[in-house]
């Protein structure tokens, strides 16, 4: 969290205030955050003007003029967000702000993370461009091809669309609720579902991510996402986060079951009567 629709979301309304201005003032402060290094964050980043701003997956990053990219991942709960410019000191930012730009247009623009798991960095390269699979949201996404690879793969259906290198930018909230929409267990091995069942579960995909964006995203209960202009996400999940409320289709209460082991765990969330194993 924030995944797909939360970064699309955040880009789209930093855009307009960001594209076609020059970064007069850099600053970063937090080494465990930003890379290369925080002095090389600032230098590579400071006069330089921002060319677009781009998102693949959760991944979102500024092409700047000099060729380099301005990459920012959100993380848990990190925020971009963009105020009026004015003189300031960095001793009197918030803990909580690890990154500020001052721009050409008068304005400023802030990235604050409290529970620092987000990412500031500058990179001439993307490698991780090469190492996403396609996402649901592209024109060609290949609903046939991705089937049949999933019908070879013997790990459990939401791990396998939870692998980045397979389908780019799904997490655990919109995983959980595609395979609700597909009425799948999220522990059913990928191999041992149908074709005409991974297609379905596929082709949800786009339509529940694009409900999210319209939603601008969602936030949870521990109210850790907001958008660029301080809002709450309204997209309301049907299984994520619904532990013991009563499903939407049947009122069965919803359980949670956990995918892996320590670091790596991920929980899921799902009908027992509508997603039965």
């Amino acid at each position: 969290m924030p995944e797909l629709p939360e970064a699309e979301t955040v880009r789209s309304q930093i855009a307009p205030h960001v594209v076609g201005a020059t970064i007069l003032e850099s600053w970063a402060k937090t080494p465990h955050l930003t890379s290369p290094s925080v002095s090389e964050f600032i230098e590579r980043t400071r006069g330089q003007k921002i060319i677009a701003a781009k998102r693949r997956g959760k991944q979102i990053y500024f092409p700047l003029e000099n060729g380099d990219n301005l990459l920012v991942h959100l993380g848990m709960t990190g925020k971009l967000s963009i105020e009026p410019d004015s003189e300031w000191k960095p001793e009197e930012l918030s803990r909580h702000v690890h990154g500020v730009w001052r721009l050409s247009n008068g304005k400023r623009w802030i990235f604050t993370d409290p529970r620092t798991f987000g990412e500031l960095g500058v990179s001439r390269d993307l490698p991780f461009l090469t190492k996403m699979g396609p996402e649901p949201l592209d024109e060609d996404f290949p609903v046939e091809e991705l089937a049949e690879k999933l019908s070879h793969k013997n790990v459990k259906i939401k791990a396998a669309i939870l692998d980045q290198s397979l389908i780019a930018g799904l997490g655990n909230i919109y995983a959980d609720e595609a395979c609700f929409r597909a009425r799948l267990h999220p522990e059913t091995r990928a191999s041992a579902i149908s074709k005409d069942k991974l297609r379905e579960l596929l082709g949800h995909m786009r339509p529940i991510l694009e409900e999210a964006i319209r939603g601008r995203g969602a936030t949870l209960k521990d109210g850790g996402y907001q958008d660029a202009n301080g809002d709450y996400g309204e997209f309301k999940p049907q299984m994520y986060g619904r532990t013991g409320l009563p499903c939407f289709i049947c009122q069965t209460p919803v359980q949670r079951g956990v995918l892996g082991a320590s670091k790596s765990a991920r929980s899921f969330h799902f009908c027992p009567s509508c997603q039965k194993i």
